[in-house]
């Protein structure tokens, strides 16, 4: 016996309401967690940015204060003129595109390779390549000392280079052997059929459906290469070839810390990261997507 319609109008009208109601709790859990996550980012960064801008008799305040009385650049002129961060910074950003350059173009051709050539263990071997990558960079310093001043490749950013991509490529590896996989091999046998040889076919069809992978590579790479401090601080004792995390720890005199300069140096440090980002988050979030990480 079916309900009479005025029963079936309102149990239909609750069930909307209640649906309105689900929906609205989710959306505010949603901005509510958005939230909470911006603010354990966000947080520090403003903080790093208000210390460096306040004058050194400000910084040891007992009053908490948002808004500095007194804004001051003395620390990023300190920072850029009297100290060697300069120089830190160059090599950082010599280190770094080496890195990001060489791991983009070994893992690119070696992710290729794995999703197109059969050979034999080839499962076995991409494994064992992302085995590598659990071994920490304090468990490989010392073995990689010993080997890089066999070569003399110790205090010698070329070698700095080679070590550090050498931390970031079982990784990418992996990672662009995972993201080939999800390009059609019948695009490449078509312009195979068509007269293409192997190479061609991979440098027009598959290179450039690879592009968020590799940027996905090339910021990976990038940040193990600018935050990596065992390996420089192991293979580098030439004051003159620290990077940026070997040379920060120039700011202090013994006791003495110079937090305004370590401020001012953070906020500049972070930057290059925003700025990657920022201009490539589009093929970033696609490349992450699309192979599934």
């Amino acid at each position: 016996m079916s309900s009479p319609p005025s029963v079936v109008d309102k149990q239909s009208l609750a069930s909307r309401i209640g649906y309105r109601r689900v929906r609205r709790l989710k959306k505010l859990a949603l901005w509510g967690t958005v939230a909470l996550v911006l603010t354990v980012v966000l947080v520090p960064i403003l903080w790093m940015l208000h210390t460096s801008i306040r004058p050194q008799d400000q910084i040891f305040t007992e009053q908490l204060q948002l808004i500095p009385e007194t804004i001051s650049l003395v620390h990023y002129r300190t920072l850029l003129f009297e100290t060697d961060f300069l120089t830190f910074y160059k090599n950082s950003l010599l280190v770094a595109g080496g890195v990001v350059g060489l791991t983009v173009l070994l893992s690119t051709l070696g992710g290729y390779g794995l999703a197109r050539i059969d050979f034999p263990f080839k499962r076995r071997f991409a494994r064992l390549v992302l085995f590598g990558y659990m071994f920490p960079a304090i468990l490989l310093s010392i073995p990689m000392f010993i080997i890089w001043n066999e070569i003399n490749l110790t205090n010698n950013l070329v070698g700095l280079v080679l070590a550090e991509t050498a931390l970031s490529l079982p990784f990418s590896l992996w990672l662009m052997w995972q993201f080939f996989q999800t390009v059609p091999q019948t695009l490449e046998e078509s312009a195979r059929i068509n007269g293409a040889t192997r190479f061609e076919a991979f440098k027009d069809i598959s290179l450039p459906m690879a592009k968020p992978g590799m940027i996905a590579v090339a910021l990976f790479s990038y940040a193990v290469s600018w935050n990596e401090y065992t390996i420089p601080k192991v293979l580098m004792s030439d004051r003159e070839l620290w990077p940026l995390t070997v040379g920060l720890f120039t700011l202090s005199e013994g006791q003495r810390v110079f937090w305004g300069q370590i401020m001012a140096a953070s906020i500049l440090i972070v930057l290059p990261a925003f700025v990657f980002v920022f201009f490539l988050r589009q093929y970033l979030l696609e490349g992450f997507r699309t192979t599934g990480v």
